[in-house]
């Protein structure tokens, strides 16, 4: 079980996280649900920054801008983030599970002529390529359609079906029908949605209230 607990964040005179806690299994998607501006973002960013002094646990992040050097391969855009040489990371994304990515379609191609599917393809592929225990990802279906969020998707359950863990920050329901557990953040504060979702209100309609 991996756990955080007691984050908080503010700028300047406003406390965008309130004394947050949160915990992940192995195996288990994590939602965190929320409208623009309430701090999804933040949440994650602070995970990342307290795990970098507190733990032994590999984790890697996905922002939602793809970090990515236009000018470059896909290869060697991953090159940036892994002490593997280009033969290794080919290779890699040759074999499953990166595989399933369908990197290897398209490692000729620049990443200025490519689509924001692809684009998300090869920054998740720049962190999967170090083989992390935990995810974090930040609106990970922005800008993609239908074809690439379910090649996504379908990537994420093998990474939890290997016993990984992923925290996903998101407004997007179709994200949230795959998490195990579901939290709103609102005003700064974290609560479980799960017993709202049995009772069958919407995500949408957790947002409004």
């Amino acid at each position: 079980m991996y756990k955080l607990e007691h984050i908080s964040k503010s700028y300047g005179d406003k406390e965008i996280l309130k004394d947050i806690s949160i915990e992940v299994a192995p195996g288990e998607a994590v939602g965190i649900l929320g409208t623009n501006g309430s701090g999804k973002s933040t949440l994650l960013n602070c995970i990342a920054k307290l795990h970098k002094t507190g733990s032994d646990t590999k984790l890697g992040y996905v922002p939602q801008e793809n970090p990515l050097f236009d000018e470059l391969k896909p290869v060697d855009n991953i090159r940036m983030w892994t002490d593997l040489n280009r033969s290794q990371i080919a290779m890699a994304l040759s074999i499953p599970p990166l595989s399933e990515l369908g990197i290897s379609n398209f490692l000729d191609t620049p990443v200025k002529s490519m689509s924001g599917g692809m684009k998300k393809r090869v920054s998740l592929a720049s962190v999967l390529i170090n083989c992390p225990q935990i995810l974090l990802m930040d609106e990970p279906f922005a800008a993609l359609d239908l074809i690439a969020k379910q090649d996504i998707l379908r990537y994420m359950g093998a990474f939890l079906g290997g016993g990984g863990s992923i925290i996903i920050a998101s407004h997007e329901e179709e994200i949230f029908n795959f998490c195990n557990k579901v939290y709103l953040l609102k005003d700064g504060k974290l609560t479980d949605t799960n017993t709202l979702a049995a009772q069958g209100i919407s995500y949408i309609d957790m947002l409004r209230s």
